[in-house]
């Protein structure tokens, strides 16, 4: 999942405050089922944490769903961001840097249900590219200048319910996984029309990968290395396991399954590539959700080496029922700081940081989001 840069868009957002390569922000979705909202939190370069505001969306959530979706996104023209509420099926747009609402997107024959909604923009600003599970379509969504979003074509119908989306860094190909058939398609994407292109046929990784029926294979997430080329899925099963694979002309290739017995942790639901693991050599970041008790959450350190991984070590979070993607703040070496947001039996959602030496975490601050009561899991932030 390419959880959308924002660094550069928070210059314009806030131009009182100051963002150097190692400090910067967060747009949070919190998801809440009455009433939602998103926050902005503030990370400073030692992992520091503050609410700066926290923006009403004029929708609902379901304080739940897919973990790793990308329920929000950033408009890389640095003019808009949007915040997804699954509840009642909608994407609130938000201008920057007025952080005025100017508008709920909704459509009938596109639904969130209870699975969520991820989001995606084009590198040359013109499209939000939208995944809804509920009808298990993608839709193409053009966004005006004023930041309201307006439906593109007909809806491109999925195969499984469909949560998370990722564009390549050209902007050329969409990526969707498919959780519950464990699949990846591959489209290509017209830059001028926004519209969709099957590129090669379904990746199904139990029919390209031996180990899939036993071990399970649920691809949820997903990065890429600066070449778009070596991908990192996440794998959402009761033990640790990532899944890689390679894209080309004609599709998906050299699938592949990776597991991580000694980490202590369970359900990957989110793959990060610090900075220097985007470039080709350096951290790979995994987000283990957790299944609650008994089956721990918390952060997998690994190397990525041009797409070949090497497991690292684990941080194990003994606080968290659940906890969500992991997000870099620094944009150069390891990422330092990195965050990740997490939540105890009750729902109340708390973001915790962490500095980076080498492959070794160490746990930074801790801040409470605006939420209770509903899950948080999708965070936006500084990172690339």
């Amino acid at each position: 999942m390419r959880r959308i840069i924002l660094a550069l868009a928070v210059m314009a957002l806030f131009a009182t405050v100051s963002v150097a390569q190692n400090k910067g922000h967060l747009l949070i979705n919190n998801d809440n089922i009455n009433g939602n909202s998103a926050d902005i939190d503030t990370v400073s370069a030692t992992g520091a944490l503050a609410l700066l505001k926290n923006v009403p969306t004029g929708g609902t959530g379901v304080g739940g769903g897919y973990f790793a979706a990308p329920r929000n996104a950033i408009g890389q023209n640095l003019k808009c961001f949007f915040v997804t509420d699954t509840g009642t099926s909608d994407i609130a747009s938000f201008k920057i840097p007025s952080l005025a609402k100017s508008g709920n997107f909704s459509n009938p024959s596109l639904s969130g249900d209870g699975l969520g909604i991820g989001l995606a923009t084009s590198p040359n600003g013109k499209f939000l590219y939208s995944a809804w599970a509920g009808s298990a379509n993608i839709a193409v969504l053009a966004i005006a200048s004023d930041c309201t979003l307006s439906l593109v074509g007909s809806p491109v119908s999925q195969p499984d319910s469909v949560a998370d989306i990722t564009i390549t860094h050209d902007g050329k190909i969409l990526v969707v996984s498919f959780p519950n058939a464990g699949g990846l398609q591959a489209y290509t994407l017209n830059a001028t029309t926004g519209a969709m292109t099957p590129l090669g046929a379904e990746l199904v990784f139990n029919n390209s990968v031996s180990a899939c029926p036993t071990t399970g294979c649920f691809p949820t997430a997903m990065d890429v290395d600066h070449t778009d080329t070596n991908w990192v899925i996440a794998n959402a099963t009761f033990s640790a396991t990532s899944l890689t694979a390679k894209l080309g002309n004609t599709g998906f290739t050299s699938a592949a399954l990776q597991t991580y017995p000694t980490s202590g942790l369970a359900n990957v639901e989110t793959p990060w590539l610090s900075p220097a693991g985007r470039a080709g050599n350096g951290n790979l970041y995994l987000g283990a959700s957790g299944f609650g008790t008994g089956y721990p959450a918390g952060i997998i350190v690994a190397t990525f080496n041009n797409g070949t991984i090497t497991f690292d070590n684990a941080t194990v979070n003994a606080s968290a029922f659940y906890a969500g993607n992991v997000q870099t703040i620094g944009n150069t070496g390891t990422g330092s700081p990195i965050t990740q947001i997490w939540s105890d039996g009750s729902a109340n959602n708390t973001v915790q940081s962490y500095t980076v030496s080498g492959t070794t975490l160490t746990p930074a601050f801790s801040l409470k989001t605006t939420s209770s009561g509903s899950f948080a899991f999708s965070t936006n932030g500084v990172g690339r």
